[in-house]
């Protein structure tokens, strides 16, 4: 990692930099690296003989002097020592120098050994001669090197204008392993970060009272009050990137007594993500504590799924969405023939396009198209002819199909068939369906649609291969119930929910869309991907840890139970009647051949369906969803709740303003 910070430095010393010729440095550090050799070889025969020697000794000095500095400079080029910065000289570095020392000190041990008799005339160079040079040949070398570190973080440090960052924060850092090593080195080397370590904590009693990289380990998590006080920390910042969210979740209730605001290093698929370094410390989020722990792949998985997506047309609708924009970007690392974006909202494919139009140039294809209209979806299809279709494009907010059942039906079951089918027509390989966990056993508009899509494209034949992926809520997609909760904590409160008891499975967008792709991969036509989402969460927990993130406790915001809504669960489920998971070649994912729809004829039932929303009935459209999805039925127009079964995690305030994912 290159911890370089020449953002921080003043105009003039990066000109100072930049003009010194690659060349003249490496002279001047050869040269440099000569005198400290040549100084070891007469400070080792001075402190062997306790005087400078004369005579055959001191023609051995002599010839040593010239010769030993050479060759341990040839031996550092042959390692590779020439090409480390002395600015970022670290432990490996360090490694490969000493190598290089050892290997002539080996030599010369070696020469020692067969001078007597091959040159029995001449005076063999004493041991106590070469284990001085080799001990003050590598000290001297080391301390070149670390010097010049030392200098130059010193003058970066003086070069960050404190008006810039406000002066560096005192932190306590939880977490004294491997990880809290790494931070502390980084933090020094960059002043830039605004942060200053002034102790660890750390829950192993054996750590406790030592002192890494020259910050103290003060305590235990459970002293985080008492320490704080003591040190004048302003805040903690948690290095522990491969906790689990159980384990996090743990350390902060710990340290929760100390009052003080926790930020974190990223997490591990972060950092693995090679995106962030160690030192990109950010405030703790609600991810962090309960989000879905992830999953690692093989590297086999890693080459299937980047062997599919290479060098091919790939189309994913609704790309300016939560889940549409994700699966853009990491398809786009997959290095993709072409990328196409189809969304109808200007601003949101606006900003995709833009997030990765540096990255993909002229790949990138955005199109501003409804889903709903099949000559502008045929059009796309006839230009690019994609050989990969993800089909994120959907109303998705509960609360507000249950107003509009009619529009559900024409973007939700239509805009799928109209894409589904210029995929069939137009020879693309594989058709993948993002569908969601509130298609089973519907209770919602929403849901019955999304179920209906979900038996349209796994009905369908032909080349193409057609396969569905039904998961639950993202943390932090648009309009979630994050941001509705967060937008209330703001307001003062209160956090409204509609069930105590209510519950959600939960995962981040990032690792969601991650398993679709990984599904995609495998997908051989009719299956239902069913991601493992864990454990479900019970939102009043949810509400609980966003309140204490936010500084506050349930005295200043309350929690306030406003009750059901129309078409929510209280527990959603991810396998309906009919459907047995079982493994799939993908960790984490399960795939079920999908029950057998409901009605005789799928395709006339559906034919009836957008029939009856073309035509804006309603109620004809609640009856059909009721005949096809086992989706209740009559839904009164009023909002009553039908069946007493409740939903929308995501929607729990009781203003229609409330979103879901």
């Amino acid at each position: 990692m290159d911890d370089r910070i020449p953002d921080a430095a003043p105009a003039s010393a990066a000109r100072r930099r930049a003009r010194v010729d690659p060349v003249t440095r490496d002279t001047a550090k050869s040269l440099l690296d000569l005198t400290v050799v040549t100084l070891a070889v007469t400070a080792a025969y001075i402190v062997r003989f306790e005087r400078i020697p004369d005579g055959e000794l001191g023609v051995q000095m002599l010839v040593l002097t010239l010769a030993l500095p050479l060759a341990r400079l040839l031996a550092g080029r042959v390692s590779g020592t020439h090409r480390s910065s002395w600015r970022l000289f670290g432990l490996s570095e360090a490694l490969v120098l000493a190598r290089a020392v050892a290997v002539v000190s080996g030599l010369l041990l070696l020469s020692r050994g067969l001078m007597p008799a091959l040159v029995p005339s001449v005076h063999p160079i004493p041991f106590g001669v070469i284990a001085l040079e080799g001990c003050l040949s590598l000290v001297g070398l080391l301390g070149l090197r670390v010097g010049t570190r030392m200098l130059d973080e010193h003058r970066a440090r003086r070069s960050v204008p404190m008006s810039r960052i406000g002066g560096p924060r005192r932190a306590l850092l939880v977490g004294a392993g491997r990880a809290g090593r790494m931070a502390v080195r980084e933090l020094r080397a960059r002043p830039d970060a605004g942060f200053s370590p002034v102790g660890f904590l750390d829950d192993d009693p054996a750590r406790v009272g030592q002192i890494i990289e020259g910050v103290p380990v003060l305590g235990t998590t459970e002293d985080a009050a008492r320490i704080a006080l003591e040190t004048s920390a302003e805040m903690l910042v948690l290095t522990i990137p491969s906790a689990t969210h159980a384990q996090t979740r743990a350390v902060v209730e710990r340290c929760r007594p100390s009052e003080l605001p926790i930020q974190t290093v990223p997490g591990l698929y972060e950092l693995l993500g090679g995106k962030v370094g160690i030192t990109t410390i950010r405030p703790l989020k609600i991810e962090d504590l309960l989000g879905r722990e992830v999953v690692a792949f093989d590297e086999t998985a890693v080459t299937r799924v980047r062997r599919a997506f290479a060098g091919r047309r790939v189309l994913v609708t609704g790309a300016g969405g939560s889940i549409g924009s994700e699966l853009c970007r990491q398809i786009a690392e997959l290095d993709p023939e072409l990328l196409i974006l189809v969304d109808n909202h200007e601003t949101h494919l606006f900003d995709i396009e833009q997030a990765l139009i540096g990255q993909l140039g002229e790949r990138l294809i955005p199109c501003l198209v409804d889903v709903q209209q099949a000559t502008d979806v045929a059009m796309v299809f006839a230009e690019h002819r994609p050989q990969l279709v993800f089909h994120a494009a959907a109303y998705k907010h509960v609360p507000m199909m249950q107003l509009h059942p009619t529009k559900a039906v024409s973007n939700n079951v239509r805009g799928t068939r109209l894409v589904a089918e210029a995929a069939r027509r137009f020879g693309t390989e594989r058709f993948v369906l993002v569908s969601t966990d509130k298609a089973v056993n519907p209770t919602s508009v929403m849901g019955a649609t999304k179920r209906a899509a979900e038996m349209q494209v796994l009905s369908m034949e032909g080349p193409t291969r057609f396969s569905a992926v039904r998961f639950g809520n993202v943390l932090g997609s648009a309009g979630s119930v994050l941001h509705t909760f967060a937008r209330q904590i703001e307001a003062g409160g209160p956090v409204t929910l509609t069930h105590p008891e209510i519950t959600r499975f939960f995962m981040t967008i990032p690792e969601a869309v991650r398993l679709v792709l990984q599904a995609s991969a495998v997908g051989e036509g009719g299956e239902l991907f069913v991601l493992d989402m864990g454990e479900p969460v019970r939102i009043v927990e949810l509400a609980r840890q966003m309140i204490r993130l936010a500084g506050f406790d349930s005295d200043e915001i309350p929690i306030e139970v406003v009750g059901l809504r129309p078409g929510e669960k209280l527990h959603e489920e991810l396998l309906g009647p009919g459907e047995d998971a079982r493994p799939s070649p993908v960790p984490s994912v399960w795939v079920s051949p999908s029950a057998p729809p409901p009605v005789d004829d799928l395709q006339e039932w559906l034919a009836r369906l957008e029939e009856a929303a073309d035509a804006h009935d309603a109620d004809g459209v609640l009856q059909c969803l009721a005949e096809g999805t086992g989706f209740p039925a009559p839904l009164p127009r009023d909002c009553t709740d039908p069946g007493g079964r409740i939903d929308g995690a995501d929607a729990l305030t009781s203003s229609r303003s409330a979103a879901t994912p």
